[in-house]
C-alpha cells in the first residue's frame, strides 16, 4: 500500500510540467471535497442548524438591514 510520506516523495520527484498538471488537478479535486462537504452539512449536519434558525429569525422579522 502506499504511504503519505511515499505519495509526498513522488510528487516532490515530478518535474516541472508534471507537477503543474497534478497542482491543477489535485485543486480541483480538493474543491469538489469540500462542496460535498457543504453539501452534507447542510442537509444534515452543522450548517442545517444554522441555516434553520436564520430562516426562522427571517419569518419572525428579527433580520435587520446591512
Amino acid at each position: 500500500m502506499t504511504t503519505v510520506a511515499e505519495i509526498r516523495d513522488a510528487v516532490l520527484a515530478l518535474p516541472e510540467v508534471q507537477f503543474n498538471d497534478f497542482s491543477s488537478w489535485f485543486e480541483k479535486y480538493e474543491e469538489q471535497r469540500w462542496d460535498q462537504q457543504i453539501e452534507r452539512d447542510q442537509k444534515s449536519g452543522p450548517l442545517r442548524d444554522l441555516i434553520e434558525k436564520a430562516r426562522a429569525d427571517f419569518k419572525a422579522s428579527k433580520c435587520s438591514r446591512l
